[in-house]
């Protein structure tokens, strides 16, 4: 069985990834790309809804732990959006469990380590997305668009 393509964003200021990453990837999991962000309230949804459609198989964001964010209230506003997402992916028929909001203080790298395997290890449960025309998996289209609309 191959291993699920999944996507992180991480936060600056949470989990130390100098230890656990080389190459853009976790060393322990190397189909697992990770993308620095200067706070996981940065994130936009629809960089998560993108991620997806462009075939990972699970996508996560990764903050400071709940009420200890530099940037104030990024991780607050990033799990609300989240849960927001939650909702339109299940109208829109996609499972929700491919994305999901950790948070981890910087000197945590264990812990995260092993909450992302198990973010893994959920997402390679799951059944694979349907691909659309083009290869890419069936997600969330923007309103009004169209298979063929997607570049």
């Amino acid at each position: 069985m191959t291993e699920p393509t999944v996507v992180g964003f991480i936060c600056d200021w949470s989990v130390d990834l100098k230890p656990l990453s080389e190459g853009g990837h976790l060393r322990e999991l190397p189909h697992v790309r990770i993308i620095r962000v200067p706070c996981s309230g940065f994130v936009r949804p629809s960089w998560l809804e993108e991620t997806l459609t462009r075939g990972a198989a699970g996508v996560f964001v990764t903050g400071c732990p709940y009420g200890d964010c530099l940037n104030r209230e990024g991780n607050f506003l990033m799990r609300d959006r989240i849960e927001q997402l939650h909702r339109r992916l299940q109208r829109r028929k996609v499972d929700p469990a491919r994305v999901a909001m950790l948070a981890f203080g910087l000197h945590d790298g264990p812990g995260f380590l092993a909450q992302v395997k198990a973010f893994v290890e959920r997402i390679a449960s799951l059944p694979a997305p349907a691909p659309a025309r083009g290869g890419r998996p069936t997600v969330a289209q923007p309103a009004g668009a169209s298979e063929g609309d997607a570049s």
